[in-house]
């Protein structure tokens, strides 16, 4: 239950209520500037945006590698079903940073764009991040690398670990946590001093899409153009801007502490980042009228049996940032009961505060994304497959299906086309639709020699597979 519903007097109520452009990179518009993509603004011609660098492994201040491999082996618990027996849990960390642009690029980049006027530079905002780590695998001819079972998190510690208007963020910290057998595997690699470990990172970002060439009448070309204006909105897409490998190897005869085996009974030490908080309500836009997610966490001290609380925040700005994990600033009772509460506030500027929630016994995971009765957005697919012997028909040389929906209350449409001889016979829409409200769809056949496609009397939307086999 939701108590304390009330207004919050600051700032950022001005602001959250005040008219915001919001970025349209043209992904059409990529071009490569000394090895550099940068891309232009749809709206702002005189608007560049320059892709995110390359990760690098951090080192510390004494020039030690910036990186922790935590075997953690405890007695085992009723939650792990091994009570008694002597396990492992573990976890590898490591802070990456993200690589500037070199003088020299960033000098011919400014050179080049200068032709356009007095243009603008900035970083192309990134809709979120996936990772994956693998560890090679030695003396397995079936096998030669392994990818670890969990998600990682690139988290923000500090200021440096956000990005802004103007620049991206610089340092951010990896957390992932092992498995018994994925724990031993690294293990023994880092000892033995075997193959680096590698980390596979991909950026995404929310483009814009130029619409499909269209060839007719001269009439037909100016209608689409007209309706691609009111429509553009709806061209959109999340895809991906850059993919790279940052491979890590780690001297740990030269740097022994890199790793750590610490035997702890019924607690968890402040070194340790047990607790996972998830919100993917930014990251997947489920409430566009939320601007900030507080998560209180509240555990028990093994010293003094006293309340230790932690918070962390989620904010709309910052939608790569989803999932957090925390440390108690001293060591707690793995047995003692958690909770948590959540604080949630508006772009109106209402702040709404649940009750204490009780964490789950056995999870490590606190899942705080907006339950479906609090969403406002639903994430749908549809699957669209054409009978092929429809283009057996000669006359017949494109097929098109578009789909009309609402996304916060503006009318979108998306539109996926088979050709005659594409062999592409099944495809799928992926969308944002605002709840409890109608989709629409019609199929568009092109014939060989008209100017004027057919369309089909628009159709109420209630499946998520659609079969085209007559007209």
């Amino acid at each position: 239950m939701r108590i304390g519903k009330f207004l919050v007097n600051i700032i950022f109520v001005f602001i959250a209520n005040a008219s915001i452009l919001i970025a349209q990179v043209d992904f059409s518009s990529k071009q490569l500037i000394n090895g550099v993509a940068i891309f232009r603004d749809t709206a702002d011609p005189l608007l560049f945006y320059y892709e995110p660098g390359d990760l690098t492994l951090n080192t510390t201040k004494n020039g030690a590698p910036d990186f922790r491999f935590i075997d953690l082996r405890y007695t085992g618990t009723k939650c792990s079903d091994d009570v008694g027996e002597k396990n492992f849990m573990s976890m590898v960390q490591f802070g990456v940073v993200m690589k500037e642009i070199a003088p020299d690029a960033l000098q011919a980049i400014k050179s080049k764009l200068k032709k356009y006027g007095r243009y603008s530079l900035k970083p192309l905002p990134i809709s979120h991040i996936d990772t994956r780590l693998i560890l090679p695998v030695e003396n397995n001819t079936q096998k030669r690398h392994q990818p670890i079972n969990n998600d990682g998190v690139l988290e923000a510690n500090n200021k440096d670990g956000f990005s802004s208007s103007k620049a991206f963020w610089t340092k951010r910290t990896y957390t992932i946590k092992l498995n018994k057998y994925e724990s031993q595997l690294l293990n023994t690699q880092l000892k033995e001093k075997l193959l680096g470990i590698n980390l596979n990172y991909v950026y995404h970002a929310n483009v814009w899409m130029p619409n499909e060439d269209i060839s007719g009448s001269k009439e037909l070309k100016e209608q689409f153009e007209k309706d691609s204006i009111v429509d553009e909105s709806s061209n959109i897409q999340n895809r991906i801007i850059k993919s790279n490998t940052l491979t890590i190897s780690i001297d740990t005869n030269k740097y022994p502490d890199l790793i750590k085996q610490i035997d702890i009974n019924e607690e968890i030490p402040p070194t340790y980042a047990a607790i996972e908080v998830r919100c993917h309500d930014f990251k997947e836009n489920l409430r566009p009228e939320l601007y900030l997610k507080t998560v209180e966490i509240e555990a028990t001290s093994v010293n003094n049996g006293k309340k230790v609380t932690i918070k962390t925040n989620f904010k709309s700005k910052y939608t790569d940032l989803y999932s957090q994990y925390i440390y108690f600033p001293y060591a707690v009772d793995m047995n003692a009961p958690m909770r948590f509460r959540v604080t949630e506030i508006n772009t109106s500027g209402e702040r709404t505060i649940s009750d204490w929630i009780d964490k789950p016994e056995c999870s490590s995971i606190i899942d705080v994304t907006s339950s479906k009765k609090e969403q406002k957005i639903t994430n749908e697919i549809i699957d669209i497959e054409i009978d092929s012997s429809l283009f057996e028909d000669e006359i017949v040389t494109k097929v098109a299906f578009n789909l009309s929906y609402t996304l916060q209350g503006i009318q979108k449409t998306e539109t996926i086309t088979f050709k005659k001889n594409d062999n592409l016979h099944l495809q799928s829409i992926r969308y944002a639709v605002d709840k409890n409200t109608l989709k629409f769809y019609t199929i568009t056949k092109h014939l060989s020699g008209e100017d004027t496609p057919v369309t089909e009397n628009k159709k109420e939307l209630n499946e998520n597979y659609i079969y085209i086999n007559n007209f």
